[in-house]
């Protein structure tokens, strides 16, 4: 029979954690304190020990005896000189698969000693997640976290003590310092000078200035410099150097941090997917009426969510990201990797030295996303701060070799790209094509962009993208998605891989106008009726899987006649065929703002379903009147025939002369009204009010039908509705006239 020994059960922990992780029995420092098993007042020592930042590890191990190794171990947590929390770990068996293993919490100060819930070898990075957990409870709630940040921004808003675009930055460095060991000793230990102090000082100094300093400090010892050797130069100490004139009393400052390390810092550990300092940049920006002020739009956290999941990421991809904003792809992706990874600690390493590339040309940003990085638990050593567009002509910078930044992003071999991209001045479609240029053959990039972008470029960019990646698919977002940054955005993610779109691929099209969340006031968007879930699994699965859902999600091609259509293209009987609007109409732009209407004999056509009436008249002719810059009414098309103006808030359009393709317009005004809510989705775009672009609803693909077709349906259904309106009409004009001559009788 093979004697057992506790040397063996020692040597499973030892080889889990190796060699060096742990300090032994035989160089446990006596300073620690630890007192003899034996009841004697002789020195003991545990078998291993480990000093975290915020916590101390000791082990007891023995051969078989479990119950043993339990009472040493507590031995031990209680009787030492130790001030910190202590994580005790008891273990027996004499085979890794038969190893029995209990964890214990003692909170420093107190005699109590809790079991946790766990009974495997665990890394020392679950050690620390099993800790925080135990010790400060569940992660903060959306609601919590909302409500935490908004009573800070008031704070930070009062007298005008941060600015407001400071105070993002000013949070990230509270969070960072509270990383710090020192720091957090020295702010738990700081007082306001007395008044014999203050008099024997010959300068003048903030009475916080000594915090002050302490804050900058520990984001420089945290942060270090480690920074791409491309990026532009940055300096951690100077970028945070505002916080030197930051003026709160002590009490008062000592109160703010101690709420961001209960409220945000401490629970922040158990929930690192969370985008925390992007939430907090939303939310100082907006409650300062400042977020306008910057071409920014940050991802809601579950859609950056699901286009993380789109990505179908494996623990081999390396993801970049060319507009990281606060870093949450990133940061996302980090965490998919390292689940992936199954606790190795070299593969998780690894992941967070050379699987992750983020660009941002912001200085703000930037910082918050290397803070976001070094908060989750780091992952900087590709950052780069400037832009990832090559040619990019904004950037005056020395040295600046376009052909060494391509290369170096080339030879790290980026397989998976997500991104949410600038908007304004059609800079979408250039992020897209310069993040398919660094990807690697059939890498795929996951972006969320204005809809209309590739419609509007795909007599150039969009034609040359599709040269070398297929659109795999489009998903249509909700109007309201970015209603909490006071943003009204047209986007849609789209799926891109890189190999080339052949002309008779499906795309898979995916309208989600609803993903469950609602606006609650001081709380933004929330899933209140938990419809997420089923939501998001609906359409992962109908994507990814290329599944066909009635009125939701449809295969169509883009191609027809090697003619490109973004959009796609429906499948549609034979009496129809594709053409664009500017080969059946000509068409200007009306010309009257509303204010300037006047009383008059001519009909006024503005947004509204009501005509106004007005003094002049620019037209006589039989035309349509279709709506594309009133938010309310946009997509709407009237149809006159006669004398009118028409708002300048709409296009003019009238049958083409001598055009291939003779129209009805009555049935052309039917078509447009039928297909409003497509054209407005495919079309409309803007970042605060949405419009429709003339020259992309000028080369939008309609349904042509044959003019015989369009005498029949006209006489056949719109000639009998509009008798019947008139009627209606009428007869509510008479009844109105009924109910006003009753009432006067009555008076």
């Amino acid at each position: 029979m093979k004697k057992t020994s506790e040397t063996v059960t020692e040597n499973i922990f030892r080889d889990y954690h190796s060699a060096t992780a742990f300090i032994e029995k035989s160089a446990i420092p006596d300073s620690l304190g630890f007192v003899s098993k034996n009841g004697t007042s002789f020195k003991g020592y545990p078998d291993f020990y480990k000093e975290e930042e915020d916590f101390v590890i000791i082990v007891e191990a023995k051969a078989t005896k479990q119950n043993d190794a339990v009472l040493e171990v507590k031995h031990y947590m209680l009787k030492n000189n130790i001030s910190k929390d202590i994580v005790g770990i008891a273990l027996s068996g004499q085979s890794k698969d038969k190893l029995k293993i209990e964890y214990f919490l003692k909170i420093n100060s107190k005699n109590d000693i809790t079991k946790l819930n766990a009974d495997s070898l665990l890394t020392l990075r679950n050690i620390n997640k099993l800790f925080w957990k135990s010790r400060y409870g569940d992660s903060i709630t959306d609601e919590a976290l909302t409500s935490t940040l908004n009573s800070l921004n008031k704070t930070f808003h009062k007298d005008s003590k941060v600015k407001d675009t400071e105070r993002s930055l000013f949070f990230s460095g509270l969070m960072i310092a509270l990383k710090d060991s020192n720091f957090r000793n020295t702010y738990n230990h700081i007082e306001a000078p007395s008044q014999d102090e203050v008099k024997a000082k010959k300068t003048t100094l903030l009475e916080a200035h000594y915090l002050n300093e302490a804050i900058i400090k520990a984001i420089e010892t945290q942060l270090e410099y480690k920074i791409n050797s491309l990026s532009k130069k940055i300096s951690w100490k100077d970028r945070f150097s505002f916080i030197k004139t930051i003026d709160f009393s002590i009490n008062e400052y000592k109160a703010i941090i101690n709420k961001i390390e209960n409220n945000i810092f401490k629970p922040f550990q158990n929930d690192e997917k969370r985008d925390i300092l992007g939430k907090a940049y939303k939310i100082f920006l907006k409650k300062a009426g400042k977020i306008d002020n910057k071409n920014i739009i940050i991802t809601p956290d579950h859609i950056k969510s699901l286009m993380v999941e789109l990505a179908r990421l494996n623990i081999n991809d390396v993801v970049l990201d060319t507009c990281t904003g606060t870093g949450g792809f990133l940061m996302e992706s980090m965490e998919v990797m390292i689940d992936l990874a199954n606790n190795d600690d070299k593969r998780i390493e690894h992941i967070k030295e050379h699987q992750l590339i983020g660009f941002e040309i912001d200085s703000v940003l930037f910082a918050l996303a290397c803070s976001n990085m070094f908060l989750h638990g780091d992952g900087r050593t590709n950052m780069i701060y400037r832009s990832s567009l090559v040619n990019d002509e904004t950037e005056n910078i020395v040295g600046n070799k376009k052909a060494d930044i391509l290369e170096y992003i080339r030879s790290l071999k980026p397989t998976k790209c997500i991104i949410n991209p600038p908007y304004e001045h059609n800079n979408s479609i250039r992020f897209t094509k310069q993040a398919l240029d660094y990807l690697e053959p059939n890498g795929k990039l996951i972006i969320i962009m204005p809809t209309p972008t590739l419609k509007r470029n795909q007599n150039g960019l969009t034609e040359e993208i599709l040269k070398f990646a297929k659109l795999d698919f489009v998903i249509k977002m909700p109007n309201k998605l970015f209603s909490e940054q006071k943003r009204t955005v047209n986007t849609s993610i789209f799926g891109f891989t890189k190999t080339p779109h052949n002309v008779n691929d499906d795309v898979v099209f995916y309208n989600l106008e609803d993903d469950g969340f609602a606006s609650i006031q001081h709380k933004g968007r929330v899933d209140k009726f938990n419809k997420w879930g089923s939501i998001r699994e609906n359409l992962v699965d109908a994507v990814i899987n290329s599944k066909e859902i009635d009125g939701v999600c449809e295969k169509r091609k883009i191609f027809k006649d090697r003619v490109l259509n973004s959009v796609g293209i429906p499948n549609r009987s034979e009496k129809a065929r594709m053409v664009k609007i500017l080969e059946l109409f000509d068409i200007e732009n009306g010309s009257l703002a509303s204010e300037k209407s006047e009383e008059g004999d001519y009909d006024f056509i503005t947004g509204s379903e009501e005509w106004k009436k007005h003094s002049e008249y620019s037209h006589d002719t039989e035309a349509l009147v279709y709506v594309t810059a009133a938010a309310g009414s946009l997509g709407r098309s009237h149809y006159v025939n006669g004398k009118f103006i028409a708002s300048n808030l709409s296009l003019i359009l009238t049958p083409k002369k001598k055009g291939k393709y003779p129209l009805n317009i009555r049935f052309y005004n039917t078509y447009f009204n039928y297909m409003r809510k497509k054209i407005v989705s495919d079309l409309a775009d803007g970042t605060s009010k949405l419009t429709i672009n003339n020259n992309d609803f000028k080369d939008y693909y309609v349904d042509y039908i044959n003019l015989d077709e369009q005498e029949k349906f006209v006489s056949n259904y719109i000639i009998d509705y509009e008798k019947k309106k008139k009627k209606l009409k009428e007869s509510i004009i008479k009844a109105e006239e009924k109910i006003e001559i009753n009432m006067a009788s009555m008076l």
